[in-house]
């Protein structure tokens, strides 16, 4: 009996990873993003410090993103390993000599790109099979099976999972912590369970610090037990969760430490790099290099939870209508009777939605930055318990109705519901992350760096591209990766009211990228000044218009001269 278990439980992971992996890497290196160009540079400037024992020079930010920076190691050694052997220092990442730099030597940036994105990838997969392995220990098997799918497969996860950044990351390292930690707590109390929720944690802190979040919520699943009448005294269950806390904390420092080379050497600068920045920004917000210290005086948090609902509509304008109906049917089985729906069940999906919770308070009240994919990990929980609640229902039905008692009922309907939300991103293949759910008006993500591959793969079929210089909107990596021959970044400013962008008298095209810069002042004031010129091509998808390519000889001579600083 015991091996037909094992068995089943093989054939289910198979299945899943069959589910995840091709939709992840078809078409992987077909669009770059604004924050790729950042990363991947970073990345290689990380294993330039790596080969040269230089461990100092491995923080560039509060993120701290060491995770990613590996990840673009490994693509780097896969692609370029002899990168280390130029003596070419460390490169800015908002100036173009990266890119410079490997087309000298006869490299390009997007096959490593690519070859970075499809090690994450793996990563993930693996995060996805131990996640799948974890909950079926806390609810049905086969409804672990379905909510991981679902999960791994909604749009917006499935768009960012894909793309070099850290959320993805996060979002698996955290939800695999949690997890594990609900097992031991739980479950069954084996070493091994803790363990592997303190090395997710210590990986979580790694990829970004916004993971602290786990903190309270492993306080709060060591604290209720407390409050469970049995024979053991209260100096004994403080004992006991105290040492389990101490466990995984320090097996989360260890992770931490040892996968970080630059705590090694200088623990103080990277800690003050991370976790003063971070405070900084979110209590002040701005880095320590803007507000020069962390000031009491002025911290601050939002005074009112609109961001936090707006997180929450974000969710629901970005998820499946599979997504909004699992979540729905879940609070059924909170209700229930405990014999009815064991208490396990029950606080499995209550400890996902604190987390989810956790991370949009989190983004929602302290000052910064209030893109969704920061609370990528919220989506994900929510996503998951939505398949539990899917997935129950599907059992109840079946035990309880005549008709769907047949064996193929089960498999039939998990079919469809995972091809059901595997097709709603795929429909926006390549870009999954702009996906809206077709009920409401608007959602997705837009203008994220999409369409400007397609304005360079138009300017590359022009006979002599690689001769031709053009000035676009997030010129390098979102276009650049694309176009063969030369780019920048258009430098935009404004002069008694009127837009100039420099250097522009010497390019033959210009790229505007309406979607993002309509949206902002100087830009939108661009898009103004050269409504009246009819673009030589538009890039529009999804109802959407995306980007504007424009001759430099064909535009009017009062523009022309107007545009140039």
């Amino acid at each position: 009996m015991r091996s037909n278990v094992k068995k089943h439980t093989w054939l289910l992971l198979l299945l899943l990873l069959a589910l995840i992996i091709p939709a992840r890497v078809a078409g992987v290196d077909q669009f770059a993003t604004l924050d790729e160009p950042w990363w991947l540079i970073s990345g290689s400037n990380f294993y330039y410090a790596l080969t040269h024992r230089e461990f100092t020079n491995t923080v560039y930010d509060y993120h701290p993103a060491v995770t990613t920076m590996w990840v673009v190691t490994a693509g780097m050694v896969s692609y370029f390993p002899e990168y280390r052997v130029f003596n070419q220092g460390y490169f800015d990442v908002r100036k173009p000599m990266f890119e410079n730099f490997l087309r000298e030597k006869g490299r390009d940036a997007l096959p490593l790109i690519r070859n970075s994105r499809l090690v994450q990838v793996a990563l993930l997969t693996l995060l996805a099979a131990l996640c799948f392995l974890l909950l079926r220990l806390l609810v049905d098997e086969k409804a672990a099976f379905l909510s991981i799918a679902l999960a791994m497969n909604a749009p917006f996860f499935m768009g960012h999972s894909r793309l070099l950044n850290h959320e993805a990351m996060l979002a698996m390292f955290s939800i695999a912590s949690l997890l594990a930690m609900q097992v031991y707590l739980n479950r069954e109390r084996k070493i091994i369970y803790l363990i592997i929720s303190g090395v997710m944690f210590g990986l979580a802190q790694l990829t970004k610090s916004s993971s602290i979040v786990l903190l309270p919520l492993v306080g709060l699943m060591l604290a209720l037990p407390l409050f469970r009448r049995d024979e053991k005294t209260w100096l004994t269950k403080i004992g006991s969760a105290a040492k389990i806390f101490l466990i995984w904390l320090l097996t989360g420092i260890f992770i931490y430490a040892l996968l970080w080379p630059g705590v090694w050497v200088a623990p103080l600068k990277m800690f003050s790099e991370v976790y003063g920045n971070a405070f900084s920004y979110a209590l002040q917000g701005g880095r320590l290099d803007v507000t020069e210290d962390l000031q009491p005086e002025k911290f601050s948090l939002a005074a009112n939870f609109k961001q936090v609902w707006s997180y929450a509509l974000q969710w629901i304008r970005s998820s499946t209508p599979l997504s909004w109906l699992g979540l729905m049917l879940v609070p059924f089985f909170f209700f229930k009777k405990e014999k009815e729906t064991p208490a396990l069940i029950r606080s499995t999906p209550a400890y996902l939605f604190i987390l989810a919770l956790l991370f949009m308070l989190l983004f929602g009240i302290a000052q910064g930055r209030d893109s969704s994919h920061y609370v990528l990990t919220s989506f994900v929980s929510l996503d998951i318990i939505a398949g539990i609640g899917l997935a129950y229902a599907a059992l109840w039905a079946q035990e309880k109705w005549t008709g769907f008692s047949r064996a193929y009922f089960i498999p039939l309907i998990f079919t469809a519901l995972v091809i059901f939300q595997l097709g709603s991103g795929l429909l926006h293949y390549p870009y999954y992350y702009t996906y809206k759910n077709p009920f409401v008006k608007q959602g997705g993500v837009h203008g994220y760096g999409e369409g400007l591959d397609q304005a360079a793969d138009y300017l590359a079929q022009k006979p002599g591209a690689k001769d031709m210089y053009v000035i676009a909107y997030a010129g390098r990596g979102c276009f650049s990766y694309f176009y063969p021959g030369r780019t920048d970044h258009m430098k935009l400013g404004l002069k008694d009211g009127i837009p100039y962008i420099e250097q522009i008298q010497d390019a033959d095209y210009l790229v505007v990228y309406s979607i993002r810069q309509r949206g902002r002042l100087n830009d939108a004031e661009l898009i103004r000044f050269l409504q009246e010129v009819a673009p030589e091509k538009i890039i529009s998808f999804d109802g959407f218009e995306y980007a504007r390519v424009y001759k430099i000889t064909d535009l009017p001579q009062e523009i022309f001269t107007a545009l140039i600083p």
